[in-house]
């Protein structure tokens, strides 16, 4: 009874928390949508401040966008802090229109430092400024950002806090898992606080605030959760920031998982120091105090939605197998179930009320993988976190490079766009590339064939052909950019080639497939020149009429030479016998892609593609053939995870050679 009491009042911390949440999804569910009775002019003088290190690449994107406002341009001026940078921060942004401070201080770095080092500054040097806007350098701004922050300005406000969502350009099952979890908390949570007439939080994007405001409080956030931190500064201060949801602004966020890894450490851990360091502070201030802060309080100790998710399911299943063991009383998992469904009621009635396309629910199968790198990242922060850790994000658009090394097997980290760019460089150079797109079934392979590995070893570039791949590599914590499917690449290098005009060989197939494939991909790349479509007889490789290919493909002198023999097969021939056909530049095993582009198999939907889930369909399609090949492979990929995961959590190398 001890026990059943105890993991029973456990779960209610938890279930207060979950019922927060849902509270405030049904406040925005609820929410008045007229809007505003009447928009108010727009008279404030502003400055829009734009914090950037090194964002040579998309600060010019952001100005751009602050300069083509629905607001009177003699009211504002963009002014671009190109703090402590490296690059052409400062010319991009001087180039798209914005005034350039130039920022040099190594021993105080980060975002905090650069925005208060420039509000002093350009508060002092203009007097007339009403109210500094603070937008981060990798973000769009909607038209209307400055005419809604300003809206809520003229209403009193001295804090605003504008809608802060996720740009469209990842469209991976993890990118679509970020923009419901930003709809979640950017969009839910801030406009049902301002329905239940609560102040906002900052999110650190899209911000306004009053000189006023910053004559009485200056900006004295400097940690990596600087937002957090200057939030609690601002209730305590006595100040109830705004919400502005028709202000938007709009970020990217890291492509693949192990660009997220900096940042989300920062603000993960920065958000754990804030929790123990100024919770109990806003506690004691509400009790003694202020009884409106209680609800800073409140949503400063829900945790994160991941790690609440997976402390639900541990505390659920722990409470409920005592139960049934007869170790404690059948009611001791009630509140760790409700505490879930109303976990599950905040998502779906918030991602309903939020206008949530149907990719972003699909995208939360994704949530497994999510929560299990998620709690890698746990383990790290338990090992110790400097809160002042300042980490500048990877950026999308930038591959990180260098390889990954999976059973023995390289990776390059790069994404399609990347692939592409380096294979049109070896056609235009003349330079031979081996090209092998890795799945699961590669790798699995590798661990049987000792010539397999030193084959891939030794290819110019190996991409990750499979979603399995991807999550092995954010296991190992040096996360693959993002999947690049053999039968996505192969019709894209074609189309490549046709507009350089590159000629392309068929090898391999059967049944007169290569002479299919090759009529539909000149009647899809009209100036398209098929240099030759070769199907030798079934047979092993050491049967094969390997002189005879060699003499065909040597004489038709193709640029690209894409082989379908299968896995390991091809490979192992291209290895083999490339250095006899040194004017070819692309070889590149492509299994069953002549079936695909022939229309004689078919491609999961596009939805499975996204979620991981397009074995299942091909599963579907052939079981007899595929089913010991795939229990083989899942055997292997969990004793492999689990291996990286006892490496991990011991803190020793996770190596899977």
């Amino acid at each position: 009874m001890a026990l059943g009491l105890l993991l029973g009042l456990g779960g209610v911390p938890f279930l207060v928390a979950t019922l927060y949440l849902l509270v405030l999804a049904l406040a925005f569910g609820l929410r008045d949508r007229r809007g505003s009775a009447s928009e108010r002019d727009a008279a404030s003088r502003l400055i829009v401040l734009v914090p950037a290190h090194d964002e040579e690449a998309l600060v010019g994107r952001c100005v751009r966008s602050l300069l083509e406002q629905n607001y009177p341009r003699t009211l504002y001026r963009v002014v671009v802090v190109a703090d402590n940078c490296t690059d052409g921060t400062a010319a991009a942004a001087r180039s798209a229109g914005a005034l350039v401070l130039e920022r040099r201080d190594e021993q105080a770095r980060g975002k905090g430092r650069a925005l208060r080092w420039a509000m002093d500054s350009l508060l002092q040097e203009d007097p007339t400024a009403e109210a500094v806007v603070v937008v981060d350098a990798d973000s769009v701004a909607d038209p209307e950002l400055l005419a809604g922050l300003t809206e809520q300005l003229a209403g009193g406000a001295d804090a605003v806090q504008g809608e802060y969502l996720v740009l469209a350009e990842d469209d991976s099952p993890r990118g679509r898992l970020l923009e419901a979890a930003f709809l979640l908390f950017h969009r839910v949570r801030l406009g049902g606080r301002a329905a239940l007439r609560l102040p906002a939080n900052l999110v650190g994007n899209g911000m306004l605030f009053s000189r006023c405001l910053l004559e009485r409080l200056p900006w004295n956030a400097f940690s990596g959760v600087e937002d957090l931190e200057y939030s609690i500064n601002l209730r305590l201060a006595g100040f109830r920031p705004a919400y502005a949801p028709r202000a938007l602004v709009r970020g990217p966020v890291p492509r693949g998982y192990s660009s997220m890894r900096g940042q989300r450490l920062r603000w993960e851990g920065g958000r754990f120091h804030a929790v123990r360091r100024r919770l109990p502070e806003l506690v004691a201030h509400s009790v003694r105090r202020d009884r409106s802060l209680l609800d800073a309080a409140l949503d400063l100790a829900v945790p994160p939605l991941g790690l609440l998710l997976m402390t639900l399911l541990v505390g659920l299943c722990f409470s409920l197998g005592l139960a049934i063991w007869g170790l404690a009383p059948y009611w001791t998992p009630a509140s760790w179930a409700l505490a879930l469904a109303f976990l599950a009621g905040f998502v779906a009635l918030g991602l309903r009320a939020a206008g949530a396309p149907t990719s972003v629910y699909l995208a939360l199968l994704e949530a497994p993988r999510y929560l299990l790198w998620k709690l890698l990242t746990y383990t790290r922060l338990a090992r110790g976190f400097d809160p002042q850790r300042w980490e500048r994000a990877e950026r999308p658009g930038q591959p990180a490079g260098g390889r990954v090394e999976i059973g023995g097997v390289p990776l390059d980290r790069v994404d399609m766009t990347e692939a592409l760019r380096r294979l049109d460089a070896a056609v235009e150079e003349r330079r031979q590339v081996h090209v092998a797109t890795v799945n699961l079934d590669f790798l699995t392979a590798a661990q049987r064939s000792a010539e397999l590995r030193r084959v891939l070893a030794g290819c110019e570039l190996n991409v990750a052909d499979g979603t399995p791949v991807v999550w092995l590599s954010s296991l190992l914590g040096e996360s693959l950019p993002e999947r690049v499917p053999g039968s996505d690449l192969v019709p894209l290098l074609v189309s490549q080639a046709a507009r350089a005009g590159s000629s392309v060989f068929l090898l391999g197939g059967e049944g007169g497939v290569s002479q299919v494939a090759a009529r539909r991909l000149l009647a899809e790349n009209p100036g398209l020149r098929i240099a030759g479509c070769l199907e030798p007889p079934r047979a092993s490789l050491e049967a094969l009429d390997s002189e005879g290919i060699i003499e065909e493909v040597t004489r038709c002198r193709p640029d690209i030479l894409l082989v379908a023999l299968g896995n390991p097969k091809q490979e192992l021939w291209i290895a083999r016998h490339r250095h006899r056909l040194a004017g070819v530049s692309v070889l590149i095993g492509v299994g069953c892609v002549f079936d695909l582009l022939a229309g004689r198999a078919s491609r999961a939907p596009r939805w499975m593609q996204r979620s991981g889930l397009e074995w299942l369909h091909r599963l579907a399609s052939e079981p007899r053939r595929l089913a010991g090949r795939y229990l083989s492979d899942a055997t292997w990929l969990l004793v492999t995870s689990t291996r990286i995961l006892v490496q991990r959590a011991t803190g020793r190398t996770a190596s899977t050679a």
